[in-house]
């Protein structure tokens, strides 16, 4: 292993290191094979050395990592049985597929638990005397919206936003006045999300560059999230289940912030948000779902459609209509509602985005929101997206960094390694 100029890097070489740029961005993992076009990209980047081993061989050409045929072909049968045993058919899927297998084999070959085998080894405490009374969705979303204990100001944010005369100057005395929900802005201000060259010192400021209205929505999901996050769950990680949830919302925010800067704020918070109608079912019926994460498990089925089977409806539709029942605009809710509707066709830009940005992450191990298998997405999300799916390899990269750093604002280096989780 030794450091190598840019001027005399040659295609085929491996980088014996991550590659990360002088401003910090994550460019490409070790084990990536240079080619004639990322060498250019190197130098537009303008990174003077390149940590490099060894020229592969033929074998290892196309950018894919150095991987043994036999952790490649386990990651491969891995990520099959994560898509249901279903052979992905269009370019995009092939590329998503073959993002999982590399993090999949790397994580394989080093020798720790992957986030896939960790779903595939659980075992489910669950008995067949274990029952309980099943409410209708109406009964639940009633009994949680008088249970969850918002802060006053998240009232006060609701009341700003549907009122047309509220400011920005408004709003941000608002949550100026809000010392935590004040430091989690700011830092997530601060964060790679917005790239924001110079450091956001006071919420005034963070108004400007968000907006008002954007701002307020993303206290609001900050406010949901510290009133979920320390819900005790039996049978689910909960930090691979927060992983998941803020992976989900960085894909998405990148994803849109390609073609459409101005729906990030909505897009970010509707990815955290977008699974908190399954905690809520593991809070009010907690032997039923184990019950449908084992047949689930035993069908390799997506968990949301052993929901409906046995519920009649599922945590997306329960999300959804708590989400709206807090105050948060009906864009968002319906977002959260259907963001498992992609095989029954996506056709709107935001959907496509949430749906495609849930499925790469469960892809690539960015944590694990409680179901182990999905769907591949259907055909229409490459043109509705409009994003190539050469795209996508750096869009993980930026996103697998970027969700460590925003994960910790919300769980505050939470560490948790154990199936059960309780926070007393």
């Amino acid at each position: 292993m030794k450091n190598v100029s840019v001027t005399q890097l040659k295609s085929g070489m491996i980088l014996s290191g991550d590659l990360i740029a002088p401003n910090g961005r994550f460019i490409l993992p070790r084990g990536a094979c240079l080619t004639a076009k990322s060498i250019m990209s190197l130098k537009i980047w303008g990174i003077a050395e390149v940590p490099v081993a060894v020229a592969p061989g033929p074998e290892s050409l196309g950018g894919e990592l150095l991987f043994g045929s036999k952790v490649t072909e386990e990651a491969r049968e891995m990520l099959l049985d994560t898509f249901c045993g279903i052979e992905p058919s269009t370019p995009f899927m092939m590329e998503i597929f073959r993002l999982g297998v590399n993090e999949t084999a790397r994580g394989l070959a080093s020798g720790k638990s992957t986030t896939l085998q960790q779903a595939f080894s659980l075992e489910l405490p669950f008995t067949s005397t274990d029952r309980e009374e099943k409410p209708t969705l109406t009964e639940i979303v009633e009994t949680e919206a008088n249970l969850a204990t918002f802060p006053d100001v998240y009232f006060r944010i609701c009341e700003a936003l549907q009122s047309p005369k509220s400011s920005i100057t408004h709003i941000a005395d608002l949550i100026s006045k809000d010392t935590s929900l004040s430091t989690t802005l700011l830092k997530i201000a601060n964060s790679g999300i917005y790239g924001v060259p110079y450091r956001i010192e006071s919420i005034p400021r963070a108004a400007a560059l968000i907006g008002g209205r954007a701002l307020s929505v993303l206290a609001l999901g900050i406010s949901a999230v510290e009133v979920f996050n320390h819900i005790p769950v039996e049978w689910v990680n909960m930090k691979s289940f927060w992983r998941h949830s803020v992976g989900v919302a960085v894909l998405a925010q990148i994803l849109a912030s390609l073609k459409n800067a101005g729906i990030i704020e909505k897009i970010f918070v509707a990815g955290i948000l977008h699974d908190m109608g399954r905690l809520v079912l593991f809070r009010h019926l907690p032997f039923t779902m184990a019950r449908v994460m084992k047949t689930a498990a035993e069908r390799k089925i997506p968990l949301v459609e052993a929901e409906r089977e046995e519920l009649g409806f599922d945590h997306a539709e329960l999300g959804g209509c708590l989400v709206e029942k807090w105050c948060f605009p009906r864009s968002l809710s319906q977002l959260v509602k259907n963001h498992h509707n992609a095989t029954e066709g996506i056709n709107s830009y935001p959907a496509a985005i949430l749906s495609t940005a849930d499925v790469l992450a469960t892809a690539t191990g960015l944590g694990n929101g409680g179901s182990w298998h999905v769907r591949p997405l259907p055909d229409g999300v490459e043109r509705i997206l409009d994003i190539a799916p050469s795209a996508l390899e750096m869009i993980v990269r930026q996103a697998t960094r970027q969700t460590t750093e925003i994960y910790s604002l919300f769980r505050g280096g939470d560490d948790i390694h154990g199936k059960t989780v309780s926070h007393a």
